[in-house]
């Protein structure tokens, strides 16, 4: 018997393959599989670490062939262990020898200066009054960001810029008397000389800086003095030694 399908062509059913579900199946297994086979893979180099991780653990924790002050064996976990802490130790003993030197580089031997400058000192001058006072300087710094605490730069040339600021500053003032010398004179300038000169004073020159003195002519108890007050600059510097 034969059969006419007598429907326009937009309505006849189309046959369906098989082929695309298929190919959609082959894929999902594929899929499956190299999914597989990489969660194994990795699970299976999981392993080997790990293993070797418990090898290495035994062999850190396992005794050495050194020996310890009492005759034990050290392991190597004791040996690091040790050096972490002569490591530590090292360190805080670095950052307090800092500390120390910091100190120490702008500290002023008082004993050995005031020794020095009794020697540097003329037979006709004595002194009334040695002290320390400070004064304020006025300075050009680096201008810094108050934000940021780096320096300010001009944004035409990017130098940094630089601003007055008052600083104080440790002064010695040395306040005495000179009185008549062998030839009648009372000078004030052989002790400057002696204070201000290098050569005869290194130690003394290197750490303070002659500024102003002040004179004037006066008397002590009847007779004709100079009253001098002589103020230098404190500046100690490091690794400042007596010569």
């Amino acid at each position: 018997m034969i059969r006419i399908n007598l429907l326009p062509e937009q309505f006849r059913p189309e046959k369906k393959s098989i082929l695309p579900y298929f190919l959609a199946v082959v894929v999902f297994v594929l899929g499956l599989i190299l999914i597989s086979y990489f969660y194994f893979s990795l699970y299976q180099k999981n392993l080997q670490i790990e293993v070797q991780k418990d090898k290495l653990q035994k062999e850190y924790d396992s005794p050495t062939n050194l020996r310890n002050e009492d005759g034990e064996f050290i392991t190597l976990s004791g040996i690091v262990n040790e050096y972490r802490k002569l490591d530590r130790k090292k360190q805080e003993l670095e950052k307090r020898v800092a500390v120390i030197q910091e100190i120490l580089s702008d500290r002023i031997i008082w004993s050995e200066n005031l020794f020095l400058l009794a020697n540097l000192t003329p037979e006709n001058v004595w002194y009334d009054r040695i002290r320390v006072t400070w004064q304020t300087f006025q300075e050009k710094v680096i201008k810094l960001d108050p934000k940021t605490g780096k320096p300010v730069l001009d944004p035409k040339t990017k130098e940094p810029q630089f601003e007055q600021k008052s600083v104080k500053k440790p002064i010695l003032e040395i306040t005495g008397y000179v009185i008549s010398g062998e030839q009648g004179e009372r000078q004030i300038s052989p002790l400057i000389e002696n204070t201000t000169d290098p050569e005869k004073a290194s130690y003394f020159v290197k750490q303070f800086t002659l500024l102003r003195p002040k004179i004037e002519d006066t008397e002590f108890n009847g007779f004709s003095v100079r009253k001098f007050t002589l103020e230098y600059l404190i500046e100690a510097k490091p690794g400042v030694k007596n010569d």
